[in-house]
């Protein structure tokens, strides 16, 4: 599940139109799996993973299994609809809800485009 995160981490900091959601932004999310926790990191316009020592407390969670969580962070499903389906568990405010499920359905949407087009 690390390259799934790294590579949407990857396409996130190559589209600087979605920038501005995360530009004032400080939250703390954890990617949960049944057998990994990765922790993302959003303060001030950048994200990145949080390593061994650097975690910090938080209060939002993603958690599911890697599929589903993979189709997440590749912009194949959006959050609301994994988690009313009962893939995803988010634990979050609606508006945090709304923010993350918006930078991940944002950040893969070149590929649309390229469909559209």
């Amino acid at each position: 599940m690390i390259e799934a995160v790294n590579s949407f981490i990857h396409a996130l900091k190559k589209q600087t139109h979605i920038l501005p959601l995360i530009h004032q932004k400080e939250l703390t999310v954890n990617l949960k799996t049944n057998d990994e926790i990765i922790q993302l990191s959003i303060q001030k316009g950048q994200i990145s993973i949080m390593t061994a020592g650097q975690e910090q407390p938080t209060i939002f969670e993603i958690s599911g299994n890697p599929d589903n969580l993979n189709r997440l962070l590749t912009g194949k499903e959006r959050l609301r609809t994994l988690e009313r389906s009962g893939n995803l568990t988010v634990t979050a405010p609606l508006r945090t809800i709304l923010l993350l499920e918006s930078i991940f359905f944002l950040t893969q949407s070149d590929r649309y485009l390229e469909k559209i087009i």
